[in-house]
């Protein structure tokens, strides 16, 4: 009779351990908040993403190519290009360079989730620039689809009327 009392007992805690874990499987909420590559070695995550080839994810750029129109010399336009992080890993951006110092650019160093979207915000400023401008913006993501995305934006700068030195 013990016995048998024993082995309902292990029963009834080996099934109630079982759905407890199965249904802790099912909880995604526990990942929302983790940091994927943090360390404490002065490592940015996104440098130790841009090694982890096989947790790249992919992209997609909304408008990887725009034209800001017509400015005077000396103005200075803001845009923004936006993307999604279309995989199945975090998406990080490691490095964002413009091809000339007339261009600042802002971004997020933090992981961007599978899904969601987010920006980089670009500065161009037209002092010294004439005529048709072609610039480009080069981004290094951990993406399968290219590590390397290249970016442009061209436009048109008026020359700015300088004050005759002749009266």
């Amino acid at each position: 009779m013990m016995v048998s009392l024993t082995l309902k007992y292990v029963h009834a805690v080996f099934i109630g351990t079982c759905i407890i874990f199965l249904m802790s499987c099912n909880n995604t909420d526990r990942f929302k908040n983790l940091h994927p590559y943090e360390n404490n070695l002065g490592i940015k995550p996104a440098k130790l993403a841009q090694i982890d080839t096989i947790h790249f994810t992919t992209i997609q750029w909304t408008e990887p190519n725009r034209n800001f129109g017509t400015i005077k010399e000396g103005d200075s336009v803001f845009f923004t290009y936006k993307f999604k992080n279309t995989g199945e890993h975090p998406l990080f951006i490691s490095n964002v360079k413009p091809s000339c110092g007339c261009t600042l650019t802002k971004y997020s160093e933090e992981a961007l989730m599978p899904g969601k979207e987010s920006e980089i915000v670009v500065k161009f400023d037209s002092f010294n620039e004439f005529d048709d401008v072609y610039k480009t913006i080069t981004v290094t993501t951990n993406t399968s689809n290219k590590v390397h995305h290249v970016l442009s934006f061209h436009g048109h700068v008026n020359p700015s009327e300088k004050p005759s030195k002749n009266k």
